[in-house]
């Protein structure tokens, strides 16, 4: 059970009696009020306390306690040329995580003229946000939440590659999450003490939920099935809340027997479907960037290999792992799937999901400082690309694909997520220090 976040919101007030921006005597509280209640709407799983300070020695006396309780700190400019703000500022990049919005009409000459240069010229990771629709402000807070749960986050790693710990160090460094490596080994020796009867089940209702199933043989889904409750108790023993799996290396490289070839696409099927974090290919950057926008979007990621159309000017999101929940497992809406056979070697069991039209997406990779920049971009989705070619779900989506394809950096691999959000991962980005190159736009 992760603990709730919790926040701090500072309103930076004015003395009664002193001429100001707004202007004398204005009633704080009352626009404070407003700001808030959207706040508190939006994020019930969040915790907030409000506190008003017109002098900055007052946030400073406050603060060695506040790092002790606070997951970060909503600075609200309510009047101008208090310097509260940029003290939060400039405790961010070691201590409590920070947010700067203007109160329009209040304190916009302090957020102009001082905090946005401040934060500017020093590279502090403090997103600034001005705006009179509060519940921009309210969406912005919740990336103190991810950044609370990531850091709170065990990821059970499947890979007997000799450097999957040097990956995960940077990941662990940068967002504060823990990783368990297990090998091939383990995997199968969990699959040997699955229960046959519930593996038979699992294996029954995957087939019964199926438009149809192709290539792959029932003994091959029931093999899936047994991979799923292995991964599952695994996760339990350890304590993980998410997974990857190398599951192309553990494969091909006959890790499980000579002869023997299974894949997890079924089971991270049922885990995204579920709400859980499952990723492919041991790759750890996809797994944060899944964890990511899952614990912002409460929706799946889906990990692909893009293709690039500039014929079309789309985008190709084309992977054998995705889930038919994406608009996340609360949410009754469900894709058609078909079971078949996992692309690339023609064995064991993946599923092909037809995605829906029409809604936009919001596409990203997230990698560590001593990579390369993080990656975003957007697009809006058309349907599924009906090639046999390559992997087996395609979702195809309309973009500035030349502009994508000539700024390309970083892995293959793009975590795509339903619904508009990327100016609150900018804002993640922006709070973590990272780098990021918004790939669709012009190089």
């Amino acid at each position: 059970m992760m603990k709730r976040t919790k926040v701090k919101i500072v309103a930076v007030k004015e003395e009664p009696g002193t001429p100001c921006w707004p202007c004398i005597d204005h009633d704080a509280d009352r626009e404070l009020a407003r700001v808030i209640a959207p706040i508190r709407e939006n994020n019930p799983g969040m915790d907030f306390d409000v506190v008003s300070y017109t002098q900055l020695w007052q946030a400073e006396a406050d603060y060695e306690k506040d790092a002790q309780i606070y997951d970060g700190v909503l600075v609200l400019l309510m009047t101008c040329w208090k310097d509260i703000d940029k003290f939060y500022a400039a405790q961010s990049k070691e201590g409590i995580p920070t947010i700067i919005a203007d109160v329009p009409y209040c304190g916009s000459g302090s957020l102009l003229m001082s905090a946005v240069p401040f934060v500017r010229e020093n590279r502090l990771p403090v997103p600034i946000l001005s705006t009179l629709n509060y519940a921009e402000i309210a969406d912005a807070v919740k990336i103190f939440d991810v950044l609370a749960k990531i850091k709170q986050t065990t990821v059970l790693v499947v890979s007997n590659k000799p450097n999957i710990r040097e990956k995960c160090a940077p990941f662990a460094k940068e967002w504060g999450c823990s990783f368990v490596i297990k090998g091939g080994d383990d995997l199968l020796s969990y699959m040997e003490k699955a229960d046959d009867t519930e593996a038979r089940a699992i294996a029954d209702r995957w087939i019964a939920g199926a438009d149809e199933v192709l290539e792959a043989t029932d003994a091959d889904i029931l093999e899936s099935a047994r991979v799923h409750i292995a991964l599952r108790e695994m996760m339990k023993d350890v304590g993980a809340q998410a997974v990857t799996v190398a599951c192309l290396s553990l494969s091909y490289s006959g890790a499980y027997g000579e002869k023997r070839h299974f894949y997890p696409c079924l089971s991270h099927f049922e885990m995204l479907n579920n709400g859980t974090v499952a990723v492919c290919e041991a790759d750890i950057a996809g797994t944060v960037t899944s964890l990511a926008l899952f614990y912002l979007t409460g929706k799946p990621g889906f990990v692909s290999d893009p293709v690039i159309d500039t014929s079309a000017q789309q985008i190709i999101y084309a992977h054998c792992v995705a889930c038919n929940k994406v608009y996340g497992c609360n949410d009754p809406r469900t894709c058609r799937y078909s079971i078949r056979s996992h692309a690339e070697d023609k064995k064991g069991a993946s599923v092909q999901v037809f995605f829906p039209a029409g809604d936009e997406l919001t596409t990203a990779m997230f990698y560590s400082s001593d990579r390369c920049p993080s990656v975003i971009h957007s697009s809006t989705a058309v349907g599924n690309a009906g090639h046999q070619e390559a992997c087996r779900s395609k979702l195809a989506a309309k973009t500035r694909a030349e502009n994508i394809m000539n700024n390309w950096s970083g892995g293959w691999h793009r975590v795509t997520v339903f619904g508009e959000y990327r100016k609150l991962l900018l804002h993640l980005l922006k709070a973590k220090g990272l780098a990021v190159l918004e790939e669709d736009e012009k190089a």
